[in-house]
């Protein structure tokens, strides 16, 4: 029979023991964890805005899809045109500016689209209140982005559609991002501007008036994302997982509109009210499957090629890459 001194030592030990067990077991989680963390293939994604335009890739980090691809989305907000700048220097893996990389592969600069989310833009022609009609902006200013943008395509299109030259009968500015379009017009610095969803109910809180939802008027890309040729050879593993992700998200988009509204409520400010409008609006434009109809492409191929001096021969067609969105399709049950 143990004494009294003896199973206390006993007892001591086992408590030391035990907490001996329970720190190990504890520091192996955190070097789990550390290692897992470290595991991650850091990818630099560039986008425009935080936006409709740009959710997909948003949400795909939201969802933890990239992470479970093995890779640590860096989402950077940076301007349209250096955003294929970074592509080409291998800064950044991915551009989010279709229009941008567009123009860019069609004067033969080697990068080519990869996925593309919106087939036409889900922006707004929004002006002060005292405007109340298309007709009402001749002799106008109205801020887009910049030149040959997809807010200015937008533009256009819709004051060709009903009869107004966007050369002669307004005066369209490049402002820069949505932020600086939305402060000029609520400002009352410029008559009118393209804003996104989410801008667009901003305005229209300060007193804006909405006209119309400027996509139908314009099949174009909208969001996406394209990467450098020489990526595409080097690097195409690590661009089947990270498409496989992007890809796995616009399934959910398509599928799950409570969790898309989640989503636009907490990280585009999307009002829960508003959400059904803005969640229509989207899909009548929304590309499941990650492929735009080359011929929605042609607007920013020849405004690119008719700026460019003596272009290489360069097709439409060979401005797209879907085999690794194929590839990363394929995988995905």
């Amino acid at each position: 029979m143990r004494s009294d001194g003896t199973r206390k030592r006993v007892d001591f030990f086992r408590c030391r023991c035990f907490a001996s067990a329970w720190l190990i077991f504890v520091f192996l989680i955190i070097v789990a964890r550390s290692s897992s963390a470290q595991s991650l293939k850091p990818m630099v994604f560039a986008v425009s805005t935080k936006d409709v335009s740009s959710s997909p890739v948003w949400f795909a980090g939201n969802l933890g899809y990239f992470k479970g691809e093995g890779i640590d989305a860096r989402i950077v907000v940076m301007r349209s045109d250096l955003q294929v700048a970074g592509v080409i220097s291998g800064d950044v893996d991915f551009a989010g500016s279709l229009s941008s990389v567009t123009k860019a592969a069609a004067v033969g600069i080697p990068v080519k689209i990869v996925v593309s989310f919106f087939n036409g833009g889900f922006f707004y022609l929004v002006t002060k209140p005292d405007i109340t009609n298309i007709e009402g902006l001749k002799g106008k200013v109205v801020a887009i982005s910049r030149y040959g943008s997809a807010t200015d395509f937008d533009a256009r299109a819709t004051f060709r559609h009903f009869g107004l030259d966007p050369s002669r009968d307004v005066k369209i500015i490049p402002v820069g991002g949505g932020g600086n379009r939305l402060a000029s017009l609520v400002s009352k610095r410029v008559d009118a501007a393209i804003l996104t969803i989410n801008e667009k109910l901003q305005a229209e809180r300060a007193g804006m008036r909405t006209l119309v939802s400027t996509g139908q008027y314009n099949k174009q890309p909208v969001g996406g994302l394209g990467t450098s040729v020489q990526k595409i050879r080097s690097s195409r593993d690590g661009l089947v997982r990270a498409l496989r992700a992007v890809y796995r998200t616009l399934v959910v988009m398509e599928k799950d509109r409570n969790a898309v509204k989640g989503f636009f409520e907490k990280e585009l400010a999307i009002n829960p009210e508003q959400f059904d409008d803005a969640y229509d609006a989207v899909m009548k434009v929304f590309l499941p499957n990650g492929e735009i109809d080359a011929k929605d492409l042609s607007e920013p191929y020849e405004d690119a090629r008719k700026a460019a001096t003596n272009p290489p021969p360069v097709s439409v067609n060979d401005l797209i890459d879907w085999s690794i969105l194929r590839e990363a399709r394929s995988s995905v049950k």
